[in-house]
């Protein structure tokens, strides 16, 4: 019996509609956020023009993809929906937005807003640098938390305080993008200080080719995450360093600021300035 039921799988699972089924699941997560031309979609997939042009038109009929005006396939209006209402980060997007694209702006780096996720740091917000040569961050990149300053900045100033059995169980060291090797107790006591100074920096900790710079953004006093500067490590400087310290610091606080007070504007509670965090 068992081995019936293992047959029966195995000829499921390569069946001609589970195929497409997974086909169609690959085109939509290919799609990406400016979308893609049948062409890319087809070679991002592993299939042919033909077959993804079938699977598409499905798709585009149920409303879960659509045409934009470069002719490119774009989210439609049943996957946003659908998206939207199971997102919990939903109603932190419009803070982690501006504020990514202010930084941005200001400095003309890869921003990007990273929340925590059990053991993970998770992007939900970018905006990417409009140089040449930049760390491409993307929303739903997903990385260890203890590597990298994201991470070390949610870790520092999030709720636990001691979160270190829960990542590390019985391990007592863990290794970098660069092969060294750190102790737990090395980044306890880092967490320590990035709560001190206010920020977090790293380099060349989950990537070698980048560095970066985490403040925390807080909403009614709580850490809701971090806005985090990735710069491609060819243009690490002590001077460029600290223009990404201060600017990346302020906006921050600006945005935990102007969360704060919107909120207590639209409970009708008089106009406060948040301190203490």
């Amino acid at each position: 019996k068992f081995r019936r039921m293992k047959t029966d799988f195995h000829t499921a699972e390569n069946s001609d509609s589970v195929r497409s089924v997974i086909r169609a699941l690959g085109l939509l997560t290919a799609l990406g956020k400016e979308g893609r031309s049948l062409t890319e979609l087809a070679r991002a997939v592993g299939i042919s023009p033909s077959t993804a042009s079938r699977l598409l038109n499905t798709l585009q009929g149920q409303g879960f993809i659509a045409n934009n005006e470069e002719n490119k396939y774009v989210p439609g209006l049943a996957l946003t929906s659908l998206l939207y209402s199971t997102d919990q980060w939903a109603p932190l997007r419009q803070v982690a937005r501006a504020a990514t694209a202010a930084l941005r702006a200001e400095l003309n780096v890869t921003v990007a807003f990273f929340v925590r996720t059990a053991y993970d740091r998770l992007c939900i917000e970018s905006s990417e640098s409009e140089q040449v040569v930049r760390r491409i961050c993307q929303p739903g990149e997903r990385r260890t938390i203890f590597r990298g300053a994201a991470g070390k900045a949610l870790l520092a100033f999030g709720e636990d305080k001691n979160p270190w059995a829960d990542l590390f169980g019985t391990d007592d060291r863990f290794e970098m993008a660069t092969g060294s090797v750190r102790t737990v107790a090395e980044l306890a006591k880092e967490c320590d200080e990035i709560r001190r100074q206010g920020y977090a920096f790293s380099r060349q900790e989950s990537t070698l080719e980048s560095w970066a710079v985490a403040a925390p953004v807080y909403i009614d006093g709580k850490l809701v995450g971090v806005l985090t500067t990735v710069v491609p490590l060819t243009r690490f400087s002590e001077a460029g360093l600290a223009q990404v310290i201060k600017a990346t610091s302020d906006v921050a606080n600006r945005y935990s600021n102007q969360s704060h007070v919107e909120r207590k504007r639209k409970n009708g509670r008089p106009k406060a300035t948040v301190g203490a965090r």
